[in-house]
């Protein structure tokens, strides 16, 4: 190895420290740093890190927040008006039910004076009562009877003569004839009624045919 005129290898200047902390040298021949090598740092430098699994907790003592106090207000409002609803459908209820005890007893309070016409025919029914009077006695209790049930709201439908309507009518059978026209109603087999104008029974009726 040569040497320098002063006697100093020249690799033992480089090795030797010339006031400057030793940085290193890679494989390539690159100086690496005291940043770069991570020497040197202070640890009080690097920020925590949140573990994956921790979830983040309100402090207690801390106030709910307005949407918290808004919600709990809207749930309130709504379980006082759904007890309020549920009180007027039983007070409805109620109602009603009273409202039909009434109609029902003032109804068969009406009957009450047909029932005691007809216990009375029955009980002399063994009488020296000729027939034709019975007979009339009874019709008197039938018009008491259809009078009470008008006074309801009852009424008899008036089909003969007309023209069959099977919306209306109900057809029991059909029969030949030359006086009518076919398609027109002969005769009735059983009275319909309307309650308040709403059929309740269609009548069952005859119908022409050529």
């Amino acid at each position: 190895m040569k040497k320098k005129p002063d006697g100093k290898d020249t690799q033992t200047m480089t090795a030797a420290g010339n006031g400057k902390p030793d940085t290193g040298i890679d494989g390539r021949g690159v100086e690496i740093g005291p940043a770069e090598s991570g020497a040197g740092a202070p640890a009080t430098d690097r920020q925590p890190s949140l573990k994956s699994d921790e979830e983040p907790r309100l402090v207690e003592g801390t106030s709910s927040g307005p949407a918290e106090e808004k919600l709990a207000a809207l749930n309130e409002k709504y379980l006082r008006l759904l007890a309020e609803y549920d009180n007027f459908r039983k007070r409805t209820a109620r109602e009603m039910e009273y409202m039909m005890d009434i109609v029902t007893e003032k109804l068969l309070s009406q009957f009450l004076p047909i029932l005691d016409n007809l216990d009375r025919a029955t009980g002399h029914r063994n009488d020296r009562t000729t027939l034709e009077e019975y007979v009339k006695g009874i019709a008197i209790i039938e018009d008491q009877l259809r009078q009470v049930l008008a006074h309801a709201g009852l009424g008899e439908m008036e089909v003969i003569g007309q023209k069959f309507d099977p919306v209306v009518h109900s057809a029991v059978f059909q029969q030949e004839s030359k006086d009518h026209e076919p398609g027109t109603i002969i005769a009735e087999v059983e009275k319909g009624y309307t309650l308040q104008g709403k059929i309740i029974r269609h009548p069952k009726v005859v119908v022409s045919t050529q």
